[in-house]
């Protein structure tokens, strides 16, 4: 079967997982995207938030985990068949093809968020890591996975979109930015409708449900909630969970988290080729 790195992108709302796919989707031109907003519950179906009592979109409760686990299996697969036949371009998931609210609404200046002459570094430090002279002989396909809820605690491990990833990136920001991010968008698109946050919804839900469910990742890296990080930390490196993850802040310049993603999914691909 082709090689195929399947490549996850989590972090809390608003902490510019989105931009960040969209940035390596343009490097990788073999490339789909699953976005995790894809797979929520019908608005009937989310589980109320047991102190806020609202609401809580930000559970895995409230994702069909399984279907999610399923999708990223199947668009693996599709990707590896289009690479066997020999498809230039084996790419897919477009922002046209998704109904997830954040794709459908990217930040308008995605473009202006690297340096060109960044995107041509990063771009060419990875053709020389791989051994190639073009984008087009890239020896591999990726499936970027993308959503709030990937790399966190579980008990389920029949359903962990984390434990199909080769590699990935938990990207996230200081509380007030996330703060200001939140409450600066508008309505969500949702399956039945639209969702519009109701006044404290971030401090009641949003980031207490980020701090629940990724215990294992922030006591690594405190410094993701705003505690004090280790002097061995103090610059982040890939950790191992599932795969190598790179745990990157989106408060420093966006050409150092895109660097982290390349190198985590070049690391990926080489640590394939030797099993």
């Amino acid at each position: 079967m082709a090689d195929v790195i399947v490549f996850g992108l989590s972090g809390p709302s608003c902490s510019g997982k989105t931009a960040i796919s969209l940035l390596l989707a343009k490097l990788f031109p073999r490339s789909a995207v699953v976005h995790q907003d894809d797979f929520y519950s019908p608005d009937s179906q989310i589980p109320l938030h047991p102190t806020a009592r609202v609401q809580d979109w930000d559970s895995p409760a409230s994702f069909d985990m399984q279907a999610l686990v399923r999708a990223i299996h199947t668009t693996r697969a599709m990707m590896a068949r289009a690479a066997e036949v020999g498809q230039g371009d084996a790419s897919a998931g477009g922002r046209e093809d998704h109904s997830a609210s954040q794709w459908a609404n990217p930040p308008e200046d995605v473009d202006r968020l690297v340096a060109p002459a960044a995107i041509a570094s990063i771009r060419s430090d990875m053709l020389r890591s791989l051994g190639v002279g073009a984008t087009g002989d890239i020896p591999f396909s990726i499936v970027l996975v993308d959503g709030i809820l990937l790399f966190h605690d579980s008990a389920d491990t029949g359903a962990s979109p984390g434990a199909m990833c080769d590699a990935g990136a938990l990207v996230f920001a200081q509380r007030d930015t996330l703060r200001q991010r939140r409450e600066a968008r508008g309505a969500y698109a949702t399956k039945e409708g639209f969702w519009v946050d109701p006044p404290g919804y971030f401090d009641a839900v949003v980031w207490p449900n980020f701090v629940q469910y990724h215990h294992s990742l922030i006591a690594a890296f405190p410094q993701m909630t705003g505690g004090p990080a280790a002097a061995a930390d103090a610059d982040p490196q890939p950790q191992h969970w599932a795969g190598n993850v790179a745990v990157c802040s989106s408060d420093s310049p966006a050409e150092d988290s895109l660097r982290a993603c390349v190198d985590s999914i070049v690391g990926a691909w080489h640590a394939c080729q030797k099993h």
